[in-house]
């Protein structure tokens, strides 16, 4: 009897065991293929569309706020037209360096 038990028991460990050992393996198999990046890259923002959060001109330095990734982020924004842009403007993002971005207004885009 107490045989038949500790049997059970021990074959009960080494199936799970072995299961907890065959989960992990695919849990790794299958976070290999997944591709984690946080990091916002210039190809990523470069001909998206934002909103101006902070008036700015070609004077004067803003903040404009982008859908990256599903996340909205905001960049210090810049640009080279005479026009000024106002809090709610739609811009047109054309080049980044580092956390800045240079932008152009929507109609510029869409003529």
């Amino acid at each position: 009897m107490k045989n038949q038990i500790l049997m059970v028991a021990l074959i009960s460990i080494v199936v799970g065991v072995f299961c907890g050992i065959v989960i992990v393996l695919l849990l790794q198999l299958g976070r290999r293929r997944q591709v984690v990046d946080s990091l916002v890259q210039p190809s990523n923002v470069v001909g998206l569309f934002g909103t101006v959060e902070i008036p700015f001109d070609r004077k004067s330095k803003g903040k404009v706020r982008v859908n990256v990734k599903g996340s909205m982020v905001d960049f210090s924004a810049f640009t080279d037209e005479s026009k000024e842009f106002i809090k709610g403007d739609r811009v047109f993002v054309v080049a980044m360096n580092g956390n800045k971005v240079w932008v152009v207004s929507e109609d510029s885009v869409t003529r």
